[in-house]
């Protein structure tokens, strides 16, 4: 579960908090010049944000906008002996960014122009358990409670958030986003009868409500309910015209599978791959591969099985898809077959 409105700064090392007072600023202006590019080198086919993001939270800074070659410009004042951890990072919704850290720009030269490595951009994969929602668009019927609902999530209290966001749809049932986060919610506290209810919920209120159909699609799948994963992708995928979620062309494609449908499930997968050519979902690879399998194609079944251990060697079911490689086109045997997939 991801809250993406609270303040988060990932990998920053917890010695960076210190209390240790900042003495006297021994600080000067830096003109910074960077560029952003696409994973390619190219420039983004859209105006970025650049940002600076510190361990204190109290540098951080919004920045300047790209040029429509990705350039930019930044006149910073820098302290190269505050003890706090800075990154300049570029910011497009979508997608996440390399970072260049602010404290190696010129502590030795006191350079008052500096060109710092280009800033690369990278399409993130959707989470469909985020709370996005605005400030601005959190209806004031119920701004009240919903804030209250976040602050609890940001503290862990589950069982607070719940009864705040129960608040919320009570008093708004067409809030979809309400819906949702009640959902996620029930989810992460382990309550998926509740959480399937208030995710219906979410799509009725909502039909274009794209993270839901995704989380119930998965309560359907780790429920067996197999005609009820089917029917929910299936609701996804003719309302998700922009492949926001491509994900859930796997999760037909075990649904289909489970179903009996193998050709139906051959080409979900294969619909899944296309979508996925950064391979972020490369569990598909071993779905595709039992599938084949399934169908008597012994030799396809063993490539994307191996295929799948080599794009992701760690997954900790590496040594039982192992075992079941060695005894493909065997008789079955009585060990359990690796889950078609891990959540």
């Amino acid at each position: 579960m991801v809250r993406t409105n609270a303040i988060a700064f990932i990998g920053i090392i917890a010695a960076c908090l210190s209390t240790v007072p900042t003495a006297t600023a021994d600080t000067y202006w830096v003109i910074v010049r960077g560029k952003v590019t696409m994973e390619d080198g190219t420039p983004p086919p859209f105006t970025v944000a650049i940002e600076r993001v510190c361990s204190d939270l109290v540098g951080d800074a919004p920045g300047p906008i790209t040029n429509k070659k990705g350039e930019w410009v930044w006149r910073l004042e820098f302290d190269p002996f505050r003890p706090r951890l800075c990154v300049l990072r570029a910011s497009h919704p979508g997608f996440i960014s390399t970072t260049t850290e602010e404290s190696n720009l010129n502590l030795n030269s006191r350079a008052t122009q500096v060109t710092v490595p280009p800033l690369v951009l990278i399409a993130s994969v959707a989470d469909p358990y985020s709370i996005r929602v605005a400030s601005g668009d959190i209806p004031h019927r119920v701004k009240g409670p919903f804030d209250k609902a976040l602050k609890a999530l940001d503290a862990h209290n589950l069982d607070e958030a719940i009864s705040d966001l129960k608040e919320v749809v009570e008093a708004l049932p067409k809030f979809a986003e309400g819906w949702h986060s009640l959902g996620v919610t029930y989810d992460a506290n382990q309550k998926p009868a509740e959480a399937r209810d208030a995710y219906s919920h979410a799509i009725e209120a909502d039909p274009k409500q794209l993270p839901s159909y995704v989380t119930l699609t998965r309560l359907c799948l780790k429920a067996s309910d197999w005609s009820c994963a089917l029917k929910t992708a299936e609701d996804e995928i003719r309302m998700d015209s922009k492949h926001a979620f491509p994900e859930v062309y796997l999760h037909r494609a075990v649904a289909q599978y489970e179903l009996k449908d193998l050709a139906a499930a051959e080409q979900s997968a294969q619909e899944a791959i296309r979508l996925d050519p950064k391979h972020k979902k490369p569990r598909t690879e071993y779905v595709l591969g039992r599938i084949l399998e399934a169908k008597g194609d012994v030799n396809g079944a063993r490539e994307h099985m191996m295929k799948y251990l080599e794009l992701d060697a760690t997954t900790k079911d590496a040594e039982a898809i192992e075992a079941h490689l060695l005894n493909l086109g065997k008789p079955a045997g009585t060990a359990p077959e690796p889950a078609l997939e891990l959540f």
